[in-house]
């Protein structure tokens, strides 16, 4: 897949974002650690030249979180030097938040007891939320993204962790996503946000939008081939 992509680029027919579990090998690389894999290390030099978000004319491209403070911290270095990359191995450090946010989501703590699950299942700490809204005063069951399932779901996140949301302007331009895994009946497009990842590796399904003109999004540009 690395190589298919990789080759897709160089010809100029793609434009790519960093995803967590790349930069995590950027990351790893810096520390000079060992990776998870060493097939991935031929394509380390080429990975480093992936930017974190772009920012296009009519459209935008993150791979989970298009946070606006968050983008405005890491603009100076959309393609990250070693610099950031180092900075971000920092506990709590600004370029840490930043990069964590728009990389793997806007989090907020779930209910020990009784907890939360997932769609496989898993006992979860934190839960994902929807980013792009304005979640004040709602409970688990509005805010998390995808949904989470057991008894603790009415309850409320904490107004702290939902006050590090920046909800995403309606007339803005739209924003493309992925790293959510979403079942694939689950709706993708809200307004002018779509979360492009329907878990290819788990359901065997992956999707596309065809872009039109506009900022409004529709479900039938939707494209979905399966393996």
């Amino acid at each position: 897949m690395l190589e298919i992509v990789r080759k897709t680029w160089e010809e100029g027919n793609a434009l790519l974002t960093l995803g967590n579990h790349e930069f995590r090998l950027i990351q790893l690389t810096l520390r000079k650690k060992d990776l998870p894999d060493e097939k991935y290390r031929p394509f380390l030099s080429w990975i480093k030249e992936i930017p974190l978000f772009l920012e296009l004319e009519q459209i935008r491209v993150v791979h989970a979180a298009w946070h606006k403070s968050s983008i405005s911290l890491l603009a100076a270095n959309p393609v990250p030097n070693d610099s950031l990359v180092r900075a971000t191995l920092t506990p709590g450090s600004p370029e840490r938040m930043a990069v964590d946010r728009i990389l793997k989501g806007v989090k907020a703590t779930l209910p020990k007891s009784p907890p939360l699950f997932d769609r496989f299942g898993e006992n979860r700490k934190k839960g994902r939320l929807r980013w792009w809204e304005d979640l004040t005063g709602k409970p688990f069951s509005k805010v998390l993204f995808p949904p989470m399932y057991g008894q603790s779901i009415h309850e409320y996140p904490s107004s702290e962790e939902i006050n590090q949301v920046e909800p995403y302007p309606v007339d803005a331009k739209p924003v493309f996503f992925g790293h959510y895994c979403l079942r694939p009946q689950y709706e993708k497009i809200n307004a002018n946000v779509a979360c492009l990842d329907g878990c290819v590796t788990c359901d065997k399904k992956l999707w596309a939008y065809q872009c039109g003109s506009g900022n409004t999004l529709s479900a039938e540009s939707l494209v979905c081939v399966e393996y």
